[in-house]
């Protein structure tokens, strides 16, 4: 028993008193659709903290639509429910970080992953999605609770379209 509560501690210490970032929402004059508004939130975001709601839900747009209609964070989550990547009851605001979970289900079913039986039978499962992406290297190892860094989420997305073109260094092993 008290080797359990102290490796409840442990955990604890580790794991749940790592400094908070708050996140931001998107900026208005970053959410514009031409080219050039288009580079420089890509640019911006690289030097987030951490992403947003907000910030990964219009990246997630512009990279599977080249562009981001939507007038709003209230319309991006509408968006992204009616093409049935989050789930219905989502209500997250734009502010708080993006959850790897919460993009890894949009991933998965945006590049209509197969993954195993667990992923069928839990389609919505953001610990099964965050597992697939790691299992065809899309994701670094990493929980479905972690947050990304505006950096990251660049990274994982520059990872998303290697996997669409078939990149053999993001396949996943043999």
């Amino acid at each position: 028993c008290a080797t359990q509560w102290l490796c409840a501690l442990v955990v604890f210490v580790l794991v749940g008193c790592q400094p908070m970032h708050n996140a931001q929402a998107l900026k208005p004059e970053l959410a514009k659709n031409d080219e050039n508004a288009q580079m420089e939130f890509w640019h911006t975001l690289t030097d987030a903290p951490v992403t947003s709601n907000d910030q990964a839900f219009h990246g997630l747009l512009l990279y599977l639509h080249d562009k981001d209609d939507s007038a709003d964070y209230t319309g991006r989550v509408q968006r992204l429910k009616n093409e049935k990547l989050l789930p219905a009851s989502f209500n997250e605001p734009a502010e708080a970080p993006a959850s790897r979970g919460t993009i890894a289900v949009a991933l998965v079913r945006a590049l209509h992953v197969k993954g195993g039986i667990n992923l069928h039978l839990l389609p919505m499962s953001e610990r099964y999605a965050t597992s697939e992406l790691q299992f065809i290297n899309v994701y670094p190892p990493s929980s479905a609770n972690q947050t990304f860094s505006g950096n990251e989420f660049v990274g994982i997305i520059g990872r998303v379209e290697d996997y669409q073109r078939g990149d053999p260094t993001t396949a996943a092993p043999a």
